[in-house]
């Protein structure tokens, strides 16, 4: 069976859209929710959709201050029952069969780590139109781009596929969690790498990470949870991103470049991952702006 655990923060509100799917995963048996020091009324919504679903176990745990979603992470598996754990983020949809899918491909291909497809919902959208759309992917590129530490989410491929690093939503082992747990000092700003330390600290340590096109998680759109979790402005995301980068790299770059067959520098690695972050940072204000000057438009239009 599986223990699934979901950190959350000020966040009853996506919960109160997302947390049903969790609870109508197979093989799911306890779900555990870790309330980072939050004051909304998280614990109700939780209890409340619970009812529905009395054959799982729920543990709610709350921090009497806020510790990070790494710690709250590690909280959380110390109080699971299960061999096996899934972890998912407050504003996520498991798509049905998420869980048991993962852990058949974790005990089949002896994997350290399994998720399935990350896609984003756009405003208003099914998750059945979003998972037509996306298919095997959007866009022709590799799954993963070495020099920049980064997953590419969209990515089009047919098969399972090994990769270092992949998204937050992953089904691993709980004596690898108690062998190599998150680390704490992704706290502050964003939490930006804290599920990537856990993955890459699995890679560097001869273990793999396998996504498949069999599940998919669903993120909600991005007007939709504009508050709560570890949401930071603009200027204050790249400044933690930066520092946590670099932390990461300090911790990993040694074995990860002989993994890898990096021949670059760890100060070359770092100034790529800022150029190519910053661009992404522009895109995406871009984008935000494209779409609310249309949703004025609209406005205008009645």
């Amino acid at each position: 069976m599986i223990s699934l655990i979901v950190p959350t923060r000020n966040r009853a509100f996506t919960l109160k859209k997302v947390a049903q799917s969790f609870f109508k995963q197979k093989k799911v048996d306890e779900i555990i929710f870790v309330n980072d020091g939050g004051s909304d009324n998280t614990k109700q919504i939780i209890y409340k959709i619970n009812l529905k679903y009395p054959q799982v176990k729920v543990k709610y745990i709350k921090n009497k201050k806020k510790l990070g979603a790494a710690k709250s992470r590690n909280i959380g598996v110390g109080k699971a029952k299960n061999k096996y754990i899934l972890f998912c983020d407050d504003d996520m949809y498991l798509e049905q069969g998420y869980a048991w899918k993962c852990m058949k491909k974790l005990l089949e291909k002896k994997a350290g780590a399994v998720s399935g497809r990350l896609i984003y919902l756009r405003a208003g959208e099914s998750q059945q139109a979003a998972r037509n759309r996306f298919g095997l992917g959007t866009r022709k590129k590799n799954i993963y781009s070495p020099l920049l530490l980064h997953y590419n989410h969209n990515a089009i491929f047919k098969h399972d596929i090994k990769t270092p690093l992949s998204h937050a939503v992953i089904l691993t082992r709980k004596d690898l969690l108690e062998k190599y747990p998150f680390d704490p000092f992704y706290k502050n700003g964003n939490g930006y790498r804290e599920e990537s330390d856990y993955q890459l600290n699995l890679f560097v340590n001869n273990y793999f990470n396998i996504v498949t096109n069999d599940c998919a998680t669903f993120h909600l759109p991005w007007n939709e949870v504009q508050k709560g979790g570890q949401r930071t402005k603009t200027f204050e995301r790249i400044y933690w991103s930066f520092i946590n980068t670099k932390y990461i790299l300090n911790k990993y770059f040694k074995q990860y470049a002989a993994k890898t067959s990096i021949r670059l520098s760890q100060n070359t690695l770092l100034f790529l991952w800022f150029l190519y972050f910053i661009n992404k940072e522009i895109q995406a204000i871009i984008q935000k702006k494209y779409f609310k000057c249309r949703l004025f438009g609209n406005r205008n239009a009645f």
